[in-house]
């Protein structure tokens, strides 16, 4: 198998800073490429149905955040467990643990997918929407949910190439259903008036498409794997799900956590009426095109983390975890400079409501805040899940999502109102720093054992 080229791209030798670089630039690109898609489909949302749609798009994917933080989970910890097992160079787990990975994912989609279409009245309810924004709020709800599965097929399949090293497929399939998705929103939100509704339709008809592209790929690629599948590994195989379950449920509460906290802010921050919402939506949108292209720097550390904990390379990880560090901070704060420079013209490219840009140039200062924090959580962050200790993450996101967030938010609204409850919120990531960083230095995780290893000993 050594003279034949695989797609498992091994990132335990030569240069950090041109692999991490290498690396983490494709998932950054599909991240903004996706974020890019938001704003475009918030803009033409915002000009063609008005403020109570930029509501209802901003609500229904909170919404569809916390539906999906399962499916997310799944393959996070699917990208973790394959790149430890790359490093160690258990090849022949490999199949076992992509099938695994690819059988929940399936399963979590369709059980999700009809809880969503089910619960909507009364999640839309709890998260106190606008009566003028209901019906559209649950219109985008209803078909995000039908096409849930192809969301968290897609993501099964992209976080196991991940793990395997590439991160190029994933990158390519989402510029393709991005282009898709932009068109289809101007024949179904421009053309056909289908509101909220149609911006949804669009975005589970791309998911369907980049997830239909890399499976063909895959398929027709099935022989450079570098190690073996086939149909029988199509299934769920017990030491496996043991060691996903393992990473996988304490990054299913941390997601949980975080998203409930999101959603509850966002629950606070609607009863103060559909223009706050609004700005609520804008700025969550540019919140996750910070926090996204931050995020591609954190996906990438982790991946390489993990090959490099499996091949127990300890100076390489300290060498990722700094490089890291001097990246995230340098992106966020020429993303920042940006969006100081021109806070109303970002605003006025989602909404001409006056009252909407009137808060725009004050809220910007909240993006910064959310960004900071962000960026300087990925490198430590990055260690702590490259290395499978996803309980701590968990207890990290604990401390920051519901005490900090909810606490900060909660104490500073009732001392400085609606922008004192978004500075709250948006400065609670700085306590995840803290934590994590903190473990980091102490130089304890170097004691703990691969995923697989630990599951074989128990």
């Amino acid at each position: 198998m050594s003279g034949t080229r695989t797609i498992t791209n091994d990132l335990t030798g030569g240069s950090v800073a041109k692999k991490l670089l290498r690396f983490s630039w494709p998932i950054m690109v599909a991240n903004l490429l996706q974020t890019i898609y938001g704003l475009v489909d918030m803009v033409i949302v915002g000009h063609f149905v008005g403020a109570h749609g930029l509501s209802a798009v901003g609500i229904g994917g909170q919404i569809m955040m916390l539906f999906l933080t399962v499916g997310m989970s799944i393959g996070h910890a699917g990208q973790i467990l394959i790149a430890q097992q790359i490093g160690a160079g258990d090849r022949d787990g490999l199949g076992w643990s992509v099938g695994t990975i690819l059988s929940l994912e399936v399963l979590a989609g369709l059980v999700f997918g009809a809880g969503c279409a089910i619960f909507s009245r009364q999640i839309l309810r709890l998260m106190n929407t606008p009566p003028e924004a209901f019906a559209q709020a649950r219109a985008y709800v209803l078909v995000c949910g039908a096409g849930m599965l192809f969301v968290y097929g897609y993501n099964a399949l992209s976080s196991i190439l991940r793990g395997l090293g590439d991160s190029r497929l994933p990158m390519i399939a989402v510029a393709a259903a991005q282009v898709l998705n932009v068109l289809l929103d101007l024949v179904f939100v421009a053309g056909l008036r289908l509101g909220a509704g149609g911006a949804a339709l669009a975005t589970v008809i791309g998911q369907g498409l980049a997830l239909g592209a890399v499976t063909v790929f895959l398929y027709r690629k099935r022989g450079s794997l570098g190690f073996p599948f086939d149909r029988r590994h199509l299934r769920i195989r017990r030491k496996n799900l043991m060691a996903l379950t393992k990473v996988g449920l304490p990054l299913m509460a941390q997601a949980l956590l975080i998203s409930l906290s999101m959603t509850y802010i966002n629950a606070m921050v609607n009863a103060y009426g559909v223009t706050a919402s609004a700005v609520e939506a804008v700025g969550g949108k540019l919140n996750n095109i910070l926090y996204i292209v931050i995020d591609g720097m954190a996906v990438g550390a982790s991946a390489m983390i993990g090959q490099s904990f499996g091949a127990r390379d300890f100076d390489r990880i300290r060498e990722i975890h700094w490089y890291a560090v001097g990246f995230s901070v340098s992106i966020s704060l020429v993303l920042c400079v940006i969006l100081i420079a021109v806070p109303g013209a970002v605003f006025r490219l989602f909404t001409d409501d006056a009252a909407v840009l009137a808060m725009a140039p004050r809220y910007i200062w909240v993006v910064v805040v959310y960004s900071m924090a962000a960026a300087t959580m990925v490198a430590p962050f990055s260690v702590v899940e490259g290395i499978g200790y996803t309980t701590f993450a968990m207890l990290a996101s604990l401390a920051d999502g519901v005490v900090a967030r909810i606490g900060l938010g909660w104490l500073m609204g009732r001392l400085f109102g609606l922008y004192g409850f978004w500075f709250g919120s948006a400065s609670a990531g700085f306590v995840t720093t803290i934590l994590t960083g903190i473990y980091y230095l102490s130089g304890r995780w170097k004691n703990r054992q691969p995923i697989m290893e630990t599951e074989a000993a128990g």
